[in-house]
């Protein structure tokens, strides 16, 4: 006895086994937590050094290299590049997408081991090279708390309050993974400023005075003493642990003559680095910080905590404290307007049910199947560890016309056997054989569409995995339901004909009609083979050219609020000009209405911040604000290069505009330099981008200082006390950490006064002590050029690079920047140089590259399935004929509403394939039968079956259209996507389901000698004989 059999004669094992799925599913419900996207792990790796004062140039050539140098040799390394710029290098690599977290984890242990090994650093390196991973459990920062002045409080006071007493405070919030900050401050450190004349007139130098702090600061054990009845520990206590107590120390004692540290130098407590960062919020100034939830915390959950807790925490009057901006809004409104659509589409399917059964009563028989499938699935969600997230909510939206479909082909199969005058319960009985094949194939067949992506690795397969397993988990679902509560339900709901309502009659009557139109076409057709196919051939074509010319863009830009701006200036340029030509910069945004707050940020560069008005209070869109607003930046702001971009609620951190990678193998970095300032002037020169910068521009204005070897020898001085000298008094040495009495460690930085470094005369009053004990002025060894270099020198795979970076404009997408790149770069390039794309048109590339593998993967499987389901290799060739006319109506939709061709828009059409596949299924299942059966011709069996399987046609394409609406017209945060993934839907299913019934009949009765001729069916054959 199979399953339809049973649930049929035991009807209440039929609503047990749908009771306990909705139920696991609602506990299940309760523990999925919320996220923007699925997780996307890019195993990469960064290698850090400094050395403060350090040219660009010193860093790569003593730093860089031997970094690059210890890395190679590395497995499964996808890209290498090294940054090296004033003070600081930086290499990252990144790994290969399907690399383990065992793998993971021993690469970084050798890369530690061989940058632990490299020992010939330069000595002006203070600490070794940091190598950190991307294991962090901490999400991008989800809220922005800002700090106001509203009283009589200092800067450094506000500063102390909340790196000290409030941030602590955050981190002990449950689910809370890091905390960014402050902006708008410096943390404090004990300045020893030189003054070189009195340093001279007192013989003291400036190894003398770090030796002495060096000295002092040491740490030590004292051991124990031991008495006859118990034992005491020693503790050390350092006797310096005060400003005046730095000031004190002794640097020489002659004669009793003391000299003491302060004698040669103002000690003083202030901000760490000559550059604090400045922060002004709306033009006031105030302090900000950014809280991370852990990637495993529900961020929305995280937020409300952090909301909670703030109001909990006691401030003085003088400080006022607000969350200006909570990344959690966005992705809550996002889910709701899903669920929103949900809730739509589930309203607008049973309308289409119920007008095509004509009454409620039948209808319930599909309806019922949607919570069971749609609640259900949860448990599959929380038994995989997936997210409630934007793309499995859309898995959930597009479920609601699929897994109403089984259960129609059961409804209306059933009932078509009560119209031949069978009681109900016998119908079902004889109806559950006839369907039980078909709603395997179906379902098997829509679910072998996304099997593959469990086998793949990367972006694609990372964003694919949870929509594509939801999905299928709903359709399998569904086919489960669809052979047991359907069937058992049909069999004691649906009446005889002579029970039906007027409007059921009414409606039988309009499809009768519309079957017999239908008909009537499709035997014309069967005379207009040729013109049918060419006609097919034409849209294909159409279609492909369409694509050709359609953008193509990894995701679409979503409006989450938020516009990031940065402002270039030339490298050249320091702090003063920032601090005189910033207000230029936010001029352009005070007043403007769909700005509701500005957060204008300087540190090396300025930054701002802009968070808009709630979308229902805008009239513009983003992408027209951002238009608006740069306008006004290239009218009004001239001392900056602007570019603005929005801010993604993802949590996948992916590039969104054009990085171009330059590199050659002729070791010739003026000939590179020169091709990168060609092809920044053919970028400048396209619409398409903005903002466009060259890497190797030398913008860089600097000091060559070259110490005269021979001079020192003939002067009996140590070299080494010449750049001891020079790196203490013109750079800034750390002398030594002092923990004072308030528990605090604070570093003693030792540097000349800052008056006396405005130019090079200072090298005049600074001197070295010779070995006789002489003390020489250092302008006597040291001569020193003026020249312009490179701000920044970089390797891109062990090779001399120069990088493109630019801003895609509005109305242009990745691939329209990359054709023109294809097209005018090449020309430009000397022999030995090349070009690469890196950011998002790799991303692009590599996500394209695993959606034609995961297409023509799904099409493998689903053959596979068909041929073992039909027992033919003939059959499944004529249900996938449709399947590139689905394709066509799906891109030739998304052209006209000018979409891209992006991550959403590829999640439809493939779940298009498994879609369009269903009709074909059943037609020819049917018509199989009835030859089986009957004994009839191909050509009565095709016209046979498509007489009896158009309403069911008709009404899954119908419920799936209509249940696609709500996402082709939907509005708000996150719609974007939604429109994208409704369009290829609504479009591909249009076109698919006309084709659908006219290209397999027509198939069908083609091939019929093909079928006769299979192997699979002369292996029977053989067999039976």
């Amino acid at each position: 006895m199979k399953l339809p059999e049973i649930c049929i004669k035991h009807p209440v094992l039929a609503c047990v086994m749908s009771i306990a799925i909705v139920l696991i599913g609602l506990v299940s419900l309760q523990s999925l937590p919320i996220q923007y996207f699925p997780d996307h792990r890019s195993p990469n790796a960064t290698v850090s050094a400094s050395i403060p004062g350090a040219s660009a140039d010193f860093m790569s050539n003593n730093v860089a290299y031997k970094l690059i140098s210890a890395a190679t040799g590395l497995e499964s390394v996808k890209t290498m590049n090294t940054d090296c710029q004033e003070g600081s290098c930086k290499l990252q690599i990144f790994f290969k997408d399907n690399v383990s977290e065992v793998k993971y984890a021993s690469l970084m242990n050798n890369l530690r081991s061989k940058v632990e090994a490299i020992d010939n650093f330069p000595p002006s390196m203070i600490d070794k090279p940091v190598v950190t991973d991307d294991s962090s459990e901490n999400a991008l920062p989800s809220n922005i708390i800002t700090f106001e002045a509203t009283g009589n409080i200092t800067k450094r006071q506000m500063y102390n309050l909340i790196s000290d007493q409030l941030i602590p405070q955050f981190r002990h919030i449950s689910g809370i993974g890091g905390v960014w900050g402050p902006y708008g401050g410096s943390s404090q450190a004990i300045h020893v400023w030189l003054n070189p004349e009195k340093m001279m007139a007192l013989g003291i130098t400036a190894n003398d005075v770090v030796s002495t702090l060096s000295k002092y600061n040491a740490t030590f054990t004292a051991g124990t003493i031991k008495g006859q009845a118990r034992d005491f520990s020693i503790n050390p206590v350092n006797s310096v642990s005060s400003v005046a107590d730095v000031r004190n120390l002794v640097l020489r004692y002659d004669n009793g003559n003391i000299v003491r540290v302060g004698d040669v130098a103002n000690v003083v407590m202030d901000d760490a680095t000559d550059t604090p960062s400045i922060l002004h919020i709306n033009g006031k100034l105030g302090m900000s910080i950014q809280t991370l939830p852990l990637k495993s915390e529900n961020p929305v959950v995280v937020a409300k905590r952090v909301k909670a807790a703030m109001a909990n925490m006691k401030l003085p009057d003088t400080v006022k404290m607000k969350m200006v901006y909570n990344q959690a809004d966005f992705i809550q409104a996002s889910i709701d307007e899903g669920f929103k659509t949900l809730v739509e589409a589930i309203v607008l399917v049973g309308i289409v049910v119920v007008i095509f059964l004509g009454s409620v009563r039948f209808a319930l028989i599909p309806l019922i199947t949607i919570p069971v499938c749609v609640i259900g699935v949860f448990a599959v969600m929380a038994a995989l560890g997936f997210t409630i997230n934007v793309l499995t909510i859309l898995a959930i939206i597009l479920a609601i016309g699929l897994v109403v479909d089984d259960a129609i082909v059961v409804v209306e199969n059933c009932y078509r056997h009560i119209e031949q005058g069978k009681p109900p319960l016998k119908a079902a009985l004889e109806s559950s054989r006839e369907i039980i094949a078909p709603v395997i194939a179906m379902t098997l067949t829509l679910a072998a569409v996304f099997f593959p992506i469990g086998l793949m690795s990367g972006l694609t397969a990372d964003l694919f995995h949870q929509f594509a397993f939801t999905l299928a988990s709903s359709v399998l679902i569904s086919g489960f339901v669809a052979l047991t509560l359907s069937p058992m339900m049909s069999a004691f709901i649906l009446k005889p004909a002579s029970h039906t309502s007027k409007w059921f009659k009414w409606v039988d009557v309009k499809l009768d009609k519309t079957t017999h139109y239908y008909l009537a076409l499709l035997k014309k057709a069967f005379t207009k083979k040729a013109a049918l196919m060419v006609l097919a051939v034409i849209l294909i074509a159409t279609a492909s050219a369409a694509t050709w010319f359609m953008p193509k863009t990894l995701l679409p830009v979503e409006d989450t609020g938020f516009i990031s701006v940065s402002a270039k200036a030339s490298n050249s340029v320091g702090r003063n000009y920032h601090l005189q030509n910033n207000a230029q910069l936010n001029s352009i945004f005070k007043g403007d209405p769909d700005i509701a707050a500005n957060m204008s940020y300087i540190e090396s560069e300025p930054e701002n911040h802009l968070l808009l008005t709630p979308w229902n209070e805008r009239k513009d869109s983003i992408e027209e604000i951002i238009s608006r607003l740069m306008a006004k930046a290239k009218q009004q702001v001239l001392a900056y290069k602007v570019s603005m971009s929005v801010r993604a609620a993802d949590n996948l951190n992916l590039p969104t505009g054009l990085v171009l990678e330059l590199t050659t193998v002729n070791k010739d970095i003026k000939a590179l330099g020169v091709s990168a300032a060609k092809v920044k002037e053919a970028l400048e020169n396209y619409p398409g981008v903005a903002n466009v910068n060259n890497s190797m521009q030398r913008d860089q204005l600097r000091f060559d200082l070259k110490i005269d070897q021979n001079a020192a020898v003939l002067s009996n001085v140590d070299y080494s006390d010449i750049t001891s000298a020079l790196s203490t008094f013109l750079g800034s040495v750390k002398a030594a950490d002092l923990k004072m009495k308030d528990g605090y460690t604070y570093p003693i930085q030792v540097q000349v006064n800052r008056k006396s470094l405005s130019d090079f005369k200072v090298l005049d009053k600074l001197y070295v002590m010779s070995k006789a004990g002489q003390q020489l002025p250092l302008s006597q060894f040291v001569s020193i050029k003026q020249v312009t270099s490179e701000s920044h020198i970089k390797t891109f795979m062990g090779l001399d690079n120069a990088e493109i970076t630019a801003d895609i404009m509005p109305g242009y997408s990745a691939s329209d920047v990359e054709t023109y790149v294809n097209q005018h770069v090449p020309e430009l390039l000397q022999s030995g140089q090349s070009y690469q794309f890196n950011g998002v048109i790799e991303n692009l590339h590599e996500s394209s590259h695993g959606m034609t593998l995961l297409f023509g993967m799904a099409l493998i499987f689903i053959f596979l399935i068909l041929a073992a389901q039909f027992e033919s290799f003939i059959e499944p060739l004529i249900i996938l004929l449709t399947v590139p006319l689905c394709l066509v109506g799906a891109l030739l939709t998304l052209k006209v509403f000018g979409q891209s061709l992006n991550i959403y828009s590829k999640i439809g059409l493939l779940t298009l394939v498994g879609l369009v596949t269903k009709h074909g299924i059943l037609l020819v299942e049917f018509a199989n039968k009835q030859q089986k059966e009957k004994g009839v011709s191909a050509y009565d069996a095709a016209i046979e079956s498509a007489k009896s399987r158009l309403r069911p046609i008709l009404m899954t394409s119908l419920t799936m259209i209509i249940g696609s609406l709500p996402l082709a017209f939907a509005v708000g945060p996150g719609s974007v996507g939604r429109i994208n993934i409704g369009l290829v839907l609504v479009g591909g299913l249009i076109l698919g389901t006309v084709f659908s019934l006219f290209l397999v009949p027509i198939a069908y009765v083609a091939m019929a000698k093909l079928r006769e001729q299979d192997i699979i069916k002369r292996l029977k054959q053989l067999r039976t004989s």
